[in-house]
């Protein structure tokens, strides 16, 4: 598995310095689908509902849902190639590989025994970072909600590592739904902008943070 989590991190890395929004849809959509990977591969026979439901969350609704979504939208308003979600600069680019290095040492504070787990807990914990930077970095609203989409997949992938228990069928539909409504609302709202995420991010630039 650790393969799939270094190239988990590289989909992580790649898209905050390729400034376009194709590459941030992209790499959205390559975490959805390799942590969908990484959840057959802890759980390979499949025998419970709970985890069809999480591999349909994985790859229908964060893996191709969300990008195409954004996709659409971005495609229909003819948005300008260029987006950047971090600064082009060597200062943020040295803060994000920063980040995943004290992602890397946390980890090591919460699983003492080097492995798999370890890793895990790394990739997940530098998901949440650079998606934090990404929304500290840029206003626009394009850039926002990639940000928030970055953070709610490494969360998915902490519990993805995490002590498996039986949940209601229920509740983890619940939850599913939840991610689609957030999804739905975030198209909602960069439909109802009409401008490219370039052009959104020029326009307030020390606007508040999503």
């Amino acid at each position: 598995m650790s393969p799939l989590l270094i190239a988990l991190l590289g989909v992580l890395l790649i898209p905050l310095f390729v400034s376009t929004w194709r590459a941030s849809l992209a790499g959205l959509a390559s975490q959805g689908l390799l942590m969908a990977w990484i959840a057959h591969r802890l759980d390979p026979t499949m025998g419970a509902a709970h985890s069809w439901i999480t591999l349909a969350d994985l790859i229908l609704v964060r893996g191709l849902g969300a990008p195409l979504v954004l996709y659409a939208v971005l495609l229909a308003a003819k948005a300008a190639p260029r987006n950047d979600v971090i600064s082009p600069n060597l200062l943020s680019w040295t803060l994000a590989l920063g980040l995943v290095l004290v992602a890397f040492n946390f980890s090591e504070l919460l699983v003492a025994e080097a492995g798999e787990q370890q890793t895990l807990v790394a990739v997940a914990t530098a998901g949440v970072l650079l998606g934090f930077l990404v929304l500290a970095s840029s206003s626009g609203p394009f850039s926002q909600i990639v940000g928030a989409l970055r953070i709610e997949n490494a969360i998915a992938l902490f519990e993805l590592g995490g002590e498996h228990h039986a949940q209601p069928l229920g509740l983890q539909l619940g939850q599913v739904a939840v991610v689609m409504l957030t999804i739905g609302i975030y198209r909602a709202h960069l439909s109802k902008l009409g401008m490219s995420p370039a052009t959104a991010s020029q326009a307030a630039p020390g606007g508040p943070s999503l």
